[in-house]
């Protein structure tokens, strides 16, 4: 082999070498920015299901809770697979909202852990934050 042969190799391998090196620590970024990413959608989507819970709550036409926590479930379908499920998206809304005066505060809050809606096991690392929105309106 000649020198000039040896001395591609050589790049070549110092190449490879760097690319293992580096290559854990920029996928690990990347993955780590889709899930914050995913973070951040999920929150705007439980501050938009409260405020259509909200909006629900407030009307004169609305007489349950069940039909509150119907609008933002209804809301949260197609955005969250489990949003039918209560002990991961729970709802906390007013229990009866026929039966408040007008101009009562009506209260909607929505809540979910980030393990029941991350793509990747970061519960295994202890990382588990909780992810809640709340919006309250003045009843009709």
């Amino acid at each position: 082999m000649g020198k000039r042969q040896e001395k591609l190799l050589f790049r070549t391998g110092v190449a490879a070498v760097e690319f293992a090196l580096v290559a854990p620590i920029f996928f690990l970024f990347v993955l780590g920015l889709i899930e914050f990413g995913r973070m951040l959608m999920v929150q705007q989507s439980l501050t938009n299901a409260a405020r259509e819970g909200c909006r629900t709550a407030v009307l004169a036409t609305t007489t349950s809770g069940s039909q509150v926590e119907s609008a933002v479930r209804n809301y949260l379908q197609p955005i969250m697979h489990n949003s039918a499920n209560a002990a991961e998206v729970r709802v906390t809304v007013p229990a009866s909202p026929g039966t408040a005066t007008s101009g009562t505060n009506l209260t909607v809050s929505v809540e979910t852990d980030f393990a029941d809606v991350s793509w990747l096991p970061f519960q295994w690392l202890g990382l588990n934050p909780t992810i809640a929105a709340q919006q309250t309106g003045q009843r009709e």
